[in-house]
């Protein structure tokens, strides 16, 4: 068994804030221009709270330049698909300020959580079944090695599915329901890094790049500094048969852990 396969492994018990991969029951929404997407007569009930159904509804007409809009929405479980640090960041700036100011932690931090404007926003992605995967392989997608997807695997709390990055949609804090499950942290290393993937993956040429340099020589080198001061080297490969770009890291790799929130100071 694995961290993919074995529920036990994939989840674990929720935080105290809301955090990546929890998973939560909450709206989200697709836009679509009228052309693709019938819109139904307003008002209807509002969909189930599994996703199986949705509620589509026109926006607006008459801006000629422009595709006329609908809004398809569902409530659906879903999953947080951004890191804790980002989920809190104005959370995290506004203690940083008030602390600068000659403010305690303490009262800073109370002061973060009375504050209702911060991070009004949560980005999520709806889980699907199976039965919704268009053109990727199923196998692939369960493994985690399909581009743009992250699996959901099958509990007593939750049914078998996936997440696509494509379908991630910003909602508010307080629309958020649960969490029902959280994912556990080899899960959730997991999932950035499928993150990262998808959000980053033409950086992975970068190794391909590397791959190919292996065996050449170098026989010419040039220094250089970016727009930020950082040292950009220029390797020539075997009299210019190749070239490999190799950059600075920044000076700062090292990230400061941020101010528990709680979920409880949402207002929920």
């Amino acid at each position: 068994m694995s961290v993919l396969t074995d529920p036990i492994l994939y989840y674990d018990a929720p935080q105290k804030d809301w955090a990546l991969g929890d998973i939560v029951i909450v709206p989200t929404a697709v836009l679509w221009a009228q052309s693709e997407k019938r819109a139904d007569d307003y008002p209807q009930p509002a969909p189930p709270a599994d996703g199986s159904a949705s509620v589509a509804y026109d926006l607006w007409h008459g801006l000629a330049q422009f595709h006329d809009p609908v809004i398809e929405c569902w409530l659906t479980p879903a999953m947080i698909v951004v890191d804790d640090c980002v989920i809190d960041k104005e959370f995290n700036a506004f203690i940083q300020r008030l602390t600068d100011s000659g403010y305690s932690e303490g009262d800073a931090v109370a002061a973060a959580r009375a504050e209702t404007s911060l991070d009004l926003l949560t980005p999520v992605c709806p889980i699907r079944p199976y039965k919704d995967l268009r053109y990727a392989n199923e196998q692939a997608v369960r493994q985690a090695t399909s581009t743009g997807y992250f699996p959901i695997v099958d509990s007593d709390d939750m049914d078998a599915g996936y997440v696509d990055f494509l379908y991630t949609v910003p909602v508010s804090r307080r629309l958020l329901r649960g969490p029902v499950a959280a994912l556990s942290e080899p899960a959730r290393r997991i999932l950035r890094w499928k993150l990262a993937q998808f959000y980053g993956f033409r950086n992975q040429s970068v190794d391909a790049e590397i791959m190919a340099a292996i065996g050449k020589t170098i026989t010419d080198v040039h220094i250089v500094t970016d727009n930020k001061n950082r040292l950009v080297v220029d390797l020539t490969l075997d009299h210019g048969a190749g070239q490999l770009q190799l950059r600075q890291e920044p000076r700062r790799t090292d990230i400061p852990a941020g101010y528990q929130r709680e979920r409880s100071d949402q207002g929920l």
